[in-house]
Parts: structure tokens; C-alpha cells; sequence
């Protein structure tokens, strides 16, 4: 028994730094901290962040010279934050965002545009340190302060829909999800123009939620305008461009085509470990797609020493108790299944599956691909009961997120049905088998094969339960299939 994967993609979150309204050129020239934040900002978005470092570290220096009063204080600390946090020093950054929330609340007030911006950033540190309800506050406090200025501001709107998408989809709400990133897509392209980099980050998002939930041919159009919009605006060597190589691989990965998906791999860590150094977080992004599809292509070693390697850099940055921790954890149980190392591989289930649903509660999809993943060791193990029991939780959590009509619920049912049927179960196993049926020929054809893997378990329930005149016309019709293909 074999479990799908989907391979870790960024999702992006524009950060927000900031620049000082009503000033000239001529002024911010003569300004240090404008000076310096300027050139810093420049290096940082041509992808030289060591270049930029020390500049942001200099208008930092520069502003701790004023009162506490003036914004420019507020705006250094927040642009600092965002270098650090674009580079995974989240501790470094967290800090730096409460000072600057704290003076541009006190100094422009609470619905002043930077504020909001501000709360954007934090909301976006926390979802990714995991603290999902956190993050919500945030999230929804900047959204409320730019639905009310959408006319003034529609791309800072659709900042904070993009951002919100982004942790509604972490939390399993796919249909808000959805519906919050195509409205952040629309007022980007009629703001900013179809061609416009912030256009790219909705379009990669919109991708990403269509593929968790196999909507393919949905999906492939928007990886590839994202693709074709940072190739051209930031050149092949700039990471946000291997990020979305590293997407788009991804989404080749989930259909088959592994050789071509490696290659898009393999060029997004190049760019990155150059970029950012061997220990970023974003490195560990790629380490863990990489070991993913090596696993799949059956090159164990090197499976396991890549996502080891991933582990490692994602308790260091995030914790042990981070949901990255948690996909390399899993990650690194399907490798030692493919080893066949299946004592190795529950305890790290089990762990995966514990700080999932400590983060994000059991309706996540990444919850469900841990139980599925357990249902399939215990099957193995033919502990079929546990087996079972597993399954159903998946099955019962994806028909709550996914409605009941999604493919991955078929493949849920079918597991279930073969866990009841080794037990002797066979009335409820055939309806676990009719049911994984009727969704697989919906979703792919009366003719597809996983409908006549379906209907070949349902007749084994029917010959286990003495029902041997339905058995054969099922399996008549299971003949005809197989005869197609």
C-alpha cells in the first residue's frame, strides 16, 4: 500500500517595508536613515542580502538618535525586521516589529496605514512560527483597518486577503481560502497591471490551494505566469525566481514527471544556498522537496541524508514543536518505510502527527496525511483494527474540508474498506469500496483503473459475505474496464 505526497511549497506573503510618506527625494537623500534605508531596500529586493545588511543596521543606528516619537524610529525597526525575517531569523525580527507597532501606534495612531502594515508582517511571522490564532488577530485587524480605506489603497487590501488566504488554507478553510485569494488576485491586476511581481505572489497562492486539492489543470497556468513574471522582472538567479521554480516542481512532481520536477529542484537549492547560505530555512524548503522525490524515486540514502539535513535546520530555526518540524518528521518516516525500517518510522508518525494537531487541531490536510501514513504502517504491520481506525479519522476530517466528492476521499475509502475486510467486516467494507468507487468514476471516468480497484475490493466483500450472483456482475464489469486499458 502506497500513500500520495505533496511536496512543502512557499507560500508567499508580501512583507511590508515601509517608506516614508510625503518626502522628497531631494530630503530622503539628505536623511541617513532614509539614505541608508533606500540602498538597503534596493539590495534587498535585487536579492543581495548581505549587501543590505549592514546598511539597515545603519539607519537603525542612525534613528535610535531621535526621540521616540518619530515614525522614521518605527519605520527602521520595522524594515530591519522584515531583512531578518525574510531570512528566517525570526527571533531577531519578532522584537523588532512589536517596537515598531508600539511607536507608530502611539505617534500616527491606530489606523494609520503603516500600522497596519506593521500587523500584516507580525501576523505573517506568527503563522509561520505556527501560531496560527495569533497570526488571525493580526491578520484580521490589519484587514479590517484596509477594507476601509480599499478605495485609497486597494493593493494594501488585497496584501492582507493575500495573507489571510494564505493561513485560511493552513487552517483547512479551502472554500474562504479560495475565495479571499482570487479577490487579493483581481484587485492586483486591475491596481498594478497583469505583469506586476505582487501579481506573481497571488498567483503562486491560488496555485498552491488548487494544488492540495488535485485541481491540476486550475493550477498549472497560474505556477507558470508566476514563473514567467519573476523570470522576467528579478533574472534566473534571484531567489524569489527559485522559489517559484520550486513550486512549479512541485506541482510536476504530483503528476508523475519526477526527472524534470529534480531538475527544477536541484537549480531552486543552487540559487538558494547561494543566496542565503547551507543553514536557511528556505534551504531546508528545498532539501526537504528534494529527499521527497528521491524517496519516491527509490535512492534511500541519499532520501534520508536530505531530509535529515532539513530536520535539523527547522528545529534549529522554528523549535521542535513548528509544523515544518512536523512535515520533515513524516518525511523522514516515509523514508524509513521505504527502508523498511517500520520500528523507526511510527515514533516519528506519532510525533508529526502530535505537534499538528497541537498547532492547527486535527481538521488540517497535514493531519490527515500523517493518519493516513500511520493507517498504512499499521496495515503493514497487519494491525488492521489500528489500521482502520486511522483511516476513518483521515476520511471523516477531508469530507469536513474537502467535501465529500474529492478524490482524496476515495483513496481514504478504499483504504478503509481493505482494513474492514481483513477483519472479516464485509458489509461495511463494501460500502467503504462502493462508495471510493462512485467518487473515482465521477472524478475520472467509468473506465478509469482506480474504479475497477475499487469495484474488484467490493467483490471480494460480496464473496466474503455470500453474495455470489452480485459478485460476478461486479466483476464482469471490473473484466471490462481492464480490458480497456
Amino acid at each position: 500500500m502506497t500513500t500520495g505526497k505533496k511536496p512543502a511549497t512557499l507560500r508567499w506573503v508580501a512583507l511590508c517595508v515601509v517608506s516614508l510618506l510625503g518626502t522628497t527625494v531631494q530630503a530622503r537623500s539628505q536623511d541617513p536613515i532614509e539614505s541608508n534605508l533606500l540602498k538597503a531596500n534596493r539590495l534587498q529586493a535585487e536579492g543581495k542580502f548581505r549587501e543590505a545588511g549592514p546598511l539597515y543596521l545603519k539607519a537603525v543606528a542612525e534613528a535610535e538618535k531621535l526621540p521616540e516619537t518619530d515614525p522614521r524610529r518605527g519605520k527602521s525597526y520595522n524594515n530591519l525586521a522584515a531583512h531578518y525575517h525574510i531570512q528566517g531569523r525570526f527571533t531577531d525580527a519578532e522584537p523588532l516589529y512589536l517596537r515598531a507597532l508600539k511607536i507608530w501606534e502611539t505617534t500616527l495612531g491606530e489606523d494609520d496605514e503603516r500600522v497596519a502594515a506593521c500587523l500584516n508582517n507580525l501576523g505573517e511571522l506568527s503563522r509561520q512560527l505556527g501560531r496560527l490564532e495569533e497570526a488571525e488577530k493580526y491578520y484580521r485587524r490589519a484587514l479590517q483597518m484596509r477594507e476601509s480605506a480599499v478605495v485609497h489603497a486597494p493593493v494594501q487590501l488585497a496584501n492582507a486577503l493575500n495573507a489571510i488566504g494564505v493561513l485560511q488554507q493552513e487552517k483547512g478553510q479551502l472554500t474562504e481560502a479560495e475565495s479571499s485569494q482570487q479577490r487579493a488576485l483581481k484587485l492586483q491586476e486591475s491596481s498594478l497591471g497583469a505583469q506586476h511581481l505582487q501579481v506573481a505572489v497571488s498567483l503562486n497562492n491560488l496555485a498552491e490551494l488548487y494544488r492540495v486539492q488535485q485541481r491540476y489543470t486550475e493550477a498549472e497556468p497560474l505556477y507558470l505566469r508566476a514563473l514567467e513574471i519573476r523570470q522576467r522582472a528579478l533574472g534566473e538567479e534571484h531567489p524569489e525566481f527559485a522559489s517559484a521554480l520550486n513550486n512549479y516542481a512541485a506541482m510536476l512532481q504530483d503528476q508523475g514527471d519526477l526527472e524534470q520536477a529534480e531538475r527544477f529542484y536541484r537549480t531552486s537549492l543552487a540559487i538558494r544556498e547561494k543566496t542565503f547560505g547551507p543553514d536557511h530555512t528556505l534551504v531546508a524548503t528545498n532539501l526537504n522537496n528534494l529527499g521527497t522525490l528521491m524517496r519516491v524515486k527509490g535512492n534511500y540514502e541519499e532520501a534520508a541524508a536530505m531530509m535529515e539535513r532539513c530536520l535539523k535546520i527547522w528545529e534549529r530555526v522554528h523549535g521542535e514543536t513548528h509544523p515544518n518540524v512536523a512535515a520533515a518528521l513524516n518525511n523522514l518516516a516515509d523514508i524509513r518505510m521505504g527502508q523498511e525500517k517500520r520500528a523507526e518510522a511510527e515514533p516519528l508518525y506519532r510525533r508529526a502527527l502530535e505537534i499538528i494537531e497541537r498547532k492547527a487541531g486535527p481538521d488540517s490536510l497535514q493531519a490527515v496525511n500523517i493518519m493516513r501514513n500511520l493507517g498504512a504502517l499499521f496495515y503493514m504491520q497487519e494491525k488492521y483494527r489500528g489500521a482502520e481506525q486511522f483511516f476513518t479519522r483521515a476520511l471523516d476530517t477531508s469530507e469536513r474540508m474537502l467535501g465529500p466528492a474529492n478524490p482524496g476521499i476515495a483513496d481514504l475509502s478504499h483504504m478503509a474498506g481493505l482494513s474492514c475486510q481483513m477483519q472479516g467486516r464485509y458489509t461495511e467494507a463494501g460500502r467503504y469500496f462502493r462508495k471510493a468507487s462512485g467518487i473515482y468514476e465521477t472524478s475520472y471516468g467509468a473506465s478509469h483503473p482506480k474504479v475497477a480497484t475499487s469495484l474488484a475490493g467490493y467483490t471480494a466483500s460480496l464473496r466474503g459475505s455470500n453474495q455470489d450472483k452480485e459478485a460476478e456482475r461486479v466483476e464482469r464489469r471490473v473484466r471490462q474496464i481492464m480490458e480497456q486499458q
